[in-house]
């Protein structure tokens, strides 16, 4: 039927569609597969480069957070309320009542533990007395955790300042 000389071409031209539909279909992907891996593998290696050397951080955080748990535990059977523990927080740090207002800003629910979250703002306050007052919500006397410190310079007295303090109230989830 066919003639060899035929025979011949049909079989090359076979053999290269069938190493043409090799390289198409196998090689070429997976060698690109073998690239992604090896780039998958190298950003793996750094990230875990970068855990190990964040290791020591995030023990110390673990240490503090389970500090901190054990406060919000001990702390958790006062009869007193949240602003009035934080208000009487603040008179013992030499913070008059009157240049200090409380508000509450709602509560949310964590893995471990309830945070009411509280804006805290006190007026003519000096330097100094700032610095106390954010070194007694900070302390471990109080389970709070202060999240932003606003301070803002008077424009009558530039020796005094306006401190905003947003405040979360920790408390053991129930």
């Amino acid at each position: 039927m066919f003639r060899d000389r035929e025979k011949r071409i049909l079989s090359i031209g076979g053999a290269a569609a069938a190493a043409i539909l090799l390289l198409t279909f196998i090689v070429f992907p997976g060698a690109s597969r073998l690239k992604s891996h090896a780039r998958a593998a190298a950003a793996a290696e750094a990230d875990l480069a970068e855990v190990r050397r964040a290791r020591p951080e995030l023990e110390r955080i673990q240490r503090e957070t389970v500090q901190k748990a054990s406060l919000v535990k001990s702390l958790a059977n006062s009869k007193e309320s949240p602003v009035s523990r934080l208000t009487s927080a603040l008179q013992e740090g030499g913070i008059p009542q009157a240049a200090v207002s409380v508000k509450s800003g709602g509560a949310r629910d964590g893995e471990f533990f309830r945070e009411e979250s509280f804006e805290v703002r006190m007026e003519n306050l000096t330097y100094l007395e700032a610095i106390k007052a954010l070194q007694r919500l900070s302390s471990n006397t109080l389970p709070t955790a202060v999240h932003s410190a606003l301070l803002k310079s008077r424009y009558d007295d530039p020796r005094y300042l306006d401190v905003t303090l947003r405040v979360g109230f920790l408390s053991p989830k129930r």
